[in-house]
């Protein structure tokens, strides 16, 4: 299942007590694994394993380089990124727990894996948002919305690839998931981004014939603020939203 570099990885967080124990396959994407762990407390936590990908000038330009979290990144070749992307992850969940924002906690990363706490329970993930087959859908919007609002304005952070996949749903309450390619406020593409996230989630819930009047509105407050912060960005080249 796993490559060598990815078996090590995985030994040294179970060395370090990250891991405990790991169970069977939870969730595959085109470019992760999600493997069932449990810690030597009992919590359950997902295992990502991000996997092979080869990322074009498009990608780069999009969520690493314009990041001055990795602006040492070089940009003369194209990069194999799994351990980046992995690192990228941690940091943007232990923003997002800090913030208060709900999403999976992180525990531990190493090399290509990042180890989080399960939104799901006796080893089941939660469902994708698309995947409910019924629910309270006005509610939920108002919690997404709520949740966009603050990742922006108090994480400083646009997911950059928001839709009804990568938005889970446990206990009647939503998460937002894979942030390995979100981006700070600063970054150039970041007003762009956020419109599409927007524009996104919004038309799912429209489908559900919720109105998301509010959804346009607060895109246009807050795509304001981001580019206002693009703007602070390039007077402050070391401003660190």
């Amino acid at each position: 299942m796993f490559d060598e570099r990815s078996q090590m990885a995985l030994y040294r967080l179970m060395n370090h007590g990250v891991i405990a124990r790991l169970g069977p396959p939870i969730r595959q994407g085109k470019e992760s694994l999600v493997v069932y762990g449990v810690t030597l407390d009992g919590r359950e936590l997902a295992v990502k394993v991000h996997t092979s990908k080869v990322f074009g000038k498009r990608e780069r330009k999009q969520y690493l380089f314009g990041d001055w979290r990795y602006r040492h990144a070089k940009r003369h070749i194209t990069l194999r990124t799994e351990s980046m992307w992995a690192e990228k992850e941690y940091r943007n969940l232990a923003r997002l727990e800090k913030k208060g924002i709900p999403a999976p906690l992180p525990l531990g990363f190493e090399e290509n894996i990042v180890v989080m706490t399960l939104v799901g329970g006796n080893g089941v993930a939660a469902p994708q948002l698309n995947e409910l087959e019924s629910g309270d859908y006005t509610a939920l919007s108002k919690m997404v919305l709520a949740a966009l609002e603050k990742l922006v304005s108090r994480a400083h952070l646009v997911h950059g690839d928001l839709s009804p996949y990568n938005i889970v749903v446990w206990d009647r309450k939503p998460f937002i998931i894979d942030v390995s390619q979100a981006v700070l406020v600063s970054h150039p593409d970041a007003a762009r981004l956020l419109e599409n996230d927007f524009r996104n989630v919004a038309a799912f819930f429209e489908l559900k014939d919720v109105d998301v009047d509010d959804y346009y509105r607060v895109q246009a407050e807050i795509t304001e603020e981001v580019r206002q912060r693009q703007k602070e960005s390039l007077v402050r080249p070391d401003s660190q939203y």
